[in-house]
This record gives C-alpha cells, structure tokens and sequence, in this order.
C-alpha cells in the first residue's frame, strides 16, 4: 500500500509541476470560474485533485476500487513535494 501511496503522490506532483510551467495552473487562474480560479492558487486543492485524477486512472485500468482510497494518504506527500 505505502508503494501505491508514493506511485500517486509522485505522479501527481509531476501533473502539478507541469502544468505550473505549461502555464495551465496560471491560465485556470486568470479565465476559470470562481471556484476553480481559487482553487488553482491552492496547493492543497491541486494536490488533492490531482491525486484524484492519478487514483481514478490506476482504479480504472486495473479495476481495483482501493486506488480511490490513496487520496487521502497521498496528498500530504504530494503537498510537500510541490
């Protein structure tokens, strides 16, 4: 389980990371709506929802509900590493 955790949280800060230098987090910030312009400028928001998408990805191909469960242990880490 601690591999899974780490597999999401690195991953996920790679999603982060690039689309900081992409200028994507920039961009949702300036056009998206409120709530999604407040939640670009927040590293936890962008850590948990990124571990989202990771967790949902891997839960999908591998057909394993408990990649959703990864989330929550994985976006502290991911938080830290942004």
């Amino acid at each position: 389980m601690i591999e899974r955790m780490i597999l999401v949280a690195t991953l996920a800060a790679f999603m982060v990371l690039l689309a900081r230098k992409w200028g994507i987090v920039e961009w949702m910030q300036v056009h998206g709506w409120r709530l999604v312009s407040e939640m670009a400028g927040c590293s936890l928001c962008l850590s948990w929802w990124s571990c989202v998408a990771v967790s949902a990805v891997f839960a999908v191909c591998l057909a394993d509900v408990r990649w959703m469960v990864l989330p929550f242990m994985a976006t502290p880490v991911t938080r830290m590493m942004i």
